[in-house]
């Protein structure tokens, strides 16, 4: 095994995130943890950087499972804004189990959202475009 074997995947500023819909059409969203560096006690939809090399698709499964333990197997890509590839899927099974990143989960109705954040607002257009 080469020493470039072991190094760790380096992140690309590429960013994929998934609007995850349930049975009730209500979107998967994590509350980031208060000691990120980043965007700390915000709500965020499961994604995050692309490593170099990956493609899209990839890193969006392997984000969602590192963030919450779930599988996705079918998701489609619904929109691009700068850096950002915002894929949809449906939430077919599984139980969530949160990484250090978020301290909370909810399954929230974009429909019934007020005062929209940026995911919010991409979460309500992956609903009403269902």
């Amino acid at each position: 095994m080469s020493e470039k074997d072991l190094q760790e995947p380096q992140d690309s500023s590429t960013v994929v995130k998934i609007v995850l819909v349930n049975s009730e059409n209500k979107v998967l969203f994590l509350k980031r943890t208060d000691y990120m560096n980043k965007f700390a006690g915000e709500w965020d939809l499961p994604g995050g950087h692309v490593h170099v090399g990956e493609k899209l698709f990839d890193g969006m499964q392997r984000e969602v499972e590192e963030e919450t333990g779930l599988k996705v197997f079918r998701a489609t890509l619904f929109t691009k804004v700068g850096r950002l590839h915002f894929f949809k899927g449906k939430y077919e099974q599984g139980n969530i189990i949160l990484s250090r990143e978020h301290s909370e989960y909810e399954w929230r109705d974009p429909l019934e959202m007020e005062n929209l954040s940026k995911f919010e607002k991409i979460a309500r257009m992956v609903i009403e475009n269902e």
